[in-house]
Formats: C-alpha cells, sequence, structure tokens
C-alpha cells in the first residue's frame, strides 16, 4: 500500500473539490460561458478555503463506530426519556439536580464538539462548561450512576470517529 504525504493529499483534496465545486456551478448557471469570469474566482476560492479548513482539525469516519453509535444513542435516549417522564410525573418529584464534573479524555476538536452536544440531546443531562480537560454537566439526578453513562458515550463516540482515547487523568472536582 502506498501512503502519500500531506502535500499529496492535500492537493489531491484540492483537485476533487475544485472538480464537485466547478460541476455544481456548472448545472446551476447551464455551462454558460460568460459565469465562469465570476464562478471562476468562486470556485477556485471555495476550494482553497475548503482544503484550509479540512486541515486545521483532521479526523475520520469509522463505519462500524457509527454503525454502533446509532442504536446506542438510540437506547439511551429512550432510557432516558422514559426516565425523566417518570420521575417528573412522580407524585414525590424524585429529582435531585446536580453539576458533576466529567474528565475528557477526546482530545480537543471536533470529537470533543460533537460528544459535548450529544449530551446535551440526551434527557437529564445538559453541557454547561468545559475547563482544560473537565467537562460541567448539570443532571436531574446523580442516579443511575451519569459517570458511567457519560463514559460510555464517549467511548461509542471515540469509536466513531475512529480515535484512541487520552489516558483518563486526575478526576475532576465536583463543581
Amino acid at each position: 500500500m502506498v501512503h502519500h504525504g500531506y502535500a499529496y493529499n492535500a492537493v489531491m483534496r484540492f483537485m476533487v473539490t475544485l472538480i464537485v465545486l466547478a460541476g455544481l456551478w456548472a448545472s446551476l448557471t447551464e455551462a454558460s460561458g460568460d459565469s465562469w469570469i465570476v464562478g471562476g474566482p468562486v470556485v477556485l476560492a471555495a476550494s482553497l478555503f475548503a482544503v484550509h479548513l479540512a486541515s486545521e482539525d483532521r479526523w475520520r469516519w469509522s463505519v462500524m463506530g457509527l454503525f454502533a453509535f446509532g442504536p446506542h444513542f438510540v437506547r439511551s435516549s429512550i432510557v432516558g426519556g422514559i426516565d425523566v417522564a417518570w420521575r417528573s410525573m412522580h407524585p414525590r418529584l424524585p429529582i435531585d439536580p446536580q453539576m458533576i464534573a466529567y474528565p475528557l479524555r477526546l482530545p480537543a476538536g471536533t470529537s470533543r464538539t460533537f460528544f459535548m452536544n450529544v449530551v446535551n440531546l440526551l434527557p437529564g443531562t445538559v453541557s454547561v462548561d468545559v475547563r482544560k480537560d473537565v467537562l460541567s454537566v448539570h443532571v436531574i439526578n446523580v442516579n443511575p450512576p451519569v459517570q458511567r453513562e457519560l463514559r460510555t458515550l464517549e467511548d461509542a463516540v471515540a469509536s466513531m470517529f475512529a480515535i484512541r482515547l487520552n489516558p483518563l487523568g486526575e478526576q475532576g472536582e465536583s463543581v
């Protein structure tokens, strides 16, 4: 298997992007020759910008990780939704809202941002703040153990992005 350097990969990404955007421009303008006076520089600039953005935070998907993440997210959403509904309708309102500190193992970047946003989509949890490598999460109840659920979710996100997690540092203190 031939491994090419970063420059080769960037040039190839640029060429593919340029061809796709030029094709899109041609289809939108019915391949009018006059439109390329504006379209040429726009397509060129957009292609350069797209390659520049892609190089800032390089990441890839794992197809198997993506397929594993979907069912995990759906199951967590359903179970969490049922739990929140039960707690809100229970006569004693068994909630114990707290802020917890969750030590992040995902590296800074796209995968970490994705994880923090998915935490917001799960019932009963909201990402509030991140400082250094500790995420503050507001929860409506610490039972079932939220730290373990977040760790499982973080593992699933790491698998989906095909990355290794950073070693777990010191436990974050309670916020």
